[in-house]
C-alpha cells in the first residue's frame, strides 16, 4: 500500500478497478458476493481474479512447450532436456503443499495470508523465463538453462495454490463450480495463444516469447492488487473457521483422500494421452503432423466449450454426480479406443469423449475447495497439485512402457493403441473413490436462485 501512496497515478488506476466505472454507460462495482446474491454480482470480482490464470497457462505452456527447443541448442541429450522438463510432476510433490499450508496459516484477510507467496513466486518465475530464454546469449550456458527451469518451477508452485484459494476466499461456495468454468476458459485461453503465437515469436528472435510471458505474469499479477482494498461485508464470512494440517487432511478426512486418489488417476490419463497423442497419429497410424494437430485443435475446442458447461451441470445437479457421469463416459472413450486401427471412427466419437474430459478437467479444483475445511483452502489447493504431480510423473512412464511392452500384440499401429486402455481404465477406476463423496450442496443452491 505504501508503494500506491507514493505514485498517486497508479493508486488512481487501483481505486478505479476497485470502486467500478461510472461513466459511458459502464456499470460495476467490485464486491465480494455473499451467500445468496445472485452470480452476477460476482463476475467483475471473477473477470479480475482469473487474470492471472491467463498468464502463468501462458507462462508455463510457454516454458514446456518452447523451452526443450532452446535447451536442445545446448545439449544434444534430449533424455536430459525430458527430464529437465518433466521434472515438473517432481516439484509438484513438494512445493504446493508448503505453499498451500502455510498461506492458510497466516494471520490476516485472504489477501494478506495469499499475496505473500503471489509476490515471493511472481519474480522467480520472471526471472526463470527470461534466463531460459537469453540462455543462448550467455555463452550457450546449458547449466543456466536448467537453473532457470528450476527457478521457474519453484516460483510457479509457490504462486499458484495460494492464488487459488483466493476463489475459495471471496466466493459462497455455492459459486465455486461457475467460478471454475471461467478459470477454465482463461486457462485454455493462455495455452492456446503460446501454441499459436510462441513458435512463431521464437522464430523471430529466441528471447522474445519467454520475454512476453514474462511480461504477461507481471500484468496479470498486478491486476491483483486492487483486491487489497475489497473488504468483505457478508456477515461472519470465514466462520466457522478451522485451520488444519496436511497430515490431519490425509490422515482423517476420507473424502479429501478419496478426491486425492481420484484426482491422481485422472491427471495420470490427461498427462499420458497428451504426451503420447501426437506419436499415436504420426507414428501409430502413418498420418502427417498437420492432422495431429488438427485432432489437438478439436479437443482444445472441446474443452472451451466444455468448461462453461461443466460449471452450469454442477451447479444444477452437483459436482460429485457430473464428475461421475463425466468419468464414466471419458474413461469408456478411452478404452474403446483400443479398437480402430484408423482415423475415422476415433474423429467421430472424439468431440463427445473429449467434452466429458473437459469437464473433468473443470470441476475438481471446484470439489476440493468444497470438501476442504473452511480455512484450509490453500492446503485443499496443494494436495490437489500434490495428487497431480502424481499422475503427471506416472503416467507418460506407464504409457512408454506399455506401448514398448505390447509392441507386437497391437503391430497394426506400432504398439501405440495399448495407450488407450493405459489411459482410460484409471478413469474408470475413480469411479470407485467417487462412490466415497457424497454429493455436495450446489444442485439446492442452483434451485434457491
Amino acid at each position: 500500500m505504501t508503494v500506491l501512496r507514493n505514485r498517486p497515478a497508479l493508486a488512481r488506476v487501483v481505486d478505479r478497478l476497485t470502486q467500478g466505472q461510472d461513466r459511458h454507460g459502464q456499470r460495476w462495482q467490485l464486491q465480494v458476493p455473499c451467500e445468496g446474491e445472485p452470480f452476477t454480482v460476482a463476475r467483475p470480482l471473477l473477470h479480475l481474479l482469473g487474470l492471472p490464470t491467463f498468464g502463468l497457462a501462458f507462462a508455463i505452456s510457454v516454458l514446456t512447450t518452447y523451452g526443450p527447443v532452446v535447451l536442445l541448442r545446448l545439449t544434444d541429450s534430449t533424455a536430459v532436456v525430458g527430464a529437465l522438463i518433466g521434472g515438473e510432476g517432481a516439484f509438484a510433490l513438494v512445493i504446493p503443499l508448503i505453499s498451500g499450508t502455510l498461506s492458510d496459516r497466516l494471520p490476516g484477510s485472504p489477501a494478506a495470508r495469499r499475496f505473500p507467496f503471489v509476490l515471493a513466486g511472481a519474480p522467480l518465475i520472471v526471472t526463470g523465463l527470461v534466463l531460459l530464454g537469453f540462455s543462448g546469449s550467455f555463452g550457450g550456458s546449458f547449466v543456466l538453462a536448467a537453473v532457470a527451469v528450476f527457478v521457474f518451477f519453484v516460483g510457479y508452485y509457490l504462486y499458484y495454490p495460494p492464488y487459488r484459494a483466493l476463489y475459495a476466499d471471496l466466493l459462497p461456495r455455492s459459486f465455486y463450480a461457475r467460478a471454475q468454468s471461467s478459470q477454465a476458459i482463461l486457462r485454455g485461453a493462455g495455452l492456446g495463444m503460446a501454441l499459436l503465437a510462441g513458435g512463431l515469436l521464437l522464430s523471430v528472435w529466441q528471447p522474445l516469447p519467454f520475454a512476453i510471458a514474462a511480461l504477461a505474469v507481471v500484468a496479470t499479477t498486478f491486476a491483483l492488487v486492487p483486491l487489497l482494498r475489497v473488504e468483505n461485508r457478508c456477515p461472519n464470512p470465514l466462520l466457522p473457521y478451522e485451520t488444519v494440517s496436511l497430515r490431519q487432511m490425509l490422515f482423517h478426512d476420507a473424502e479429501l483422500r478419496a478426491f486425492a486418489g481420484a484426482n491422481a488417476l485422472w491427471e495420470f490419463s490427461f498427462s499420458g494421452l497428451k504426451s503420447f497423442i501426437v506419436l499415436y497419429v504420426v507414428s501409430g497410424l502413418g498420418r502427417s503432423a498437420s492432422l495431429a494437430s488438427a485432432v489437438i485443435a478439436v479437443v482444445a475446442v472441446a474443452y472451451i466449450a466444455g468448461a462453461p458447461l461443466a460449471g452450469r451441470l454442477a451447479d444444477r445437479y452437483g459436482i460429485v454426480p457430473v464428475l461421475r457421469v463425466s468419468a464414466l463416459i471419458y474413461g469408456t472413450g478411452l478404452v474403446v479406443g483400443v479398437f480402430p486401427d484408423t482415423l475415422t471412427p476415433l474423429l467421430i466419437g472424439l468431440p463427445f469423449v473429449a467434452l466429458a474430459g473437459a469437464i473433468m478437467l473443470t470441476l475438481p479444483q471446484a470439489l476440493a475447495f468444497s470438501l476442504a475445511p473452511r480455512g484450509s483452502e490453500g492446503a485443499a489447493a496443494g494436495l490437489q497439485d500434490f495428487s497431480r504431480g502424481i499422475g503427471v510423473v506416472l503416467g507418460p512412464i506407464a504409457v512408454g512402457v506399455a506401448v514398448s511392452a505390447f509392441h507386437s500384440e497391437f503391430s497394426s499401429t506400432n504398439g501405440y493403441a495399448v495407450m488407450w486402455p493405459v489411459i482410460g481404465i484409471p478413469v474408470l477406476a475413480s469411479l470407485l473413490f467417487l462412490r466415497r463423496l457424497q454429493p455436495r450442496g450446489e444442485a439446492a443452491a442452483y434451485a434457491t436462485q
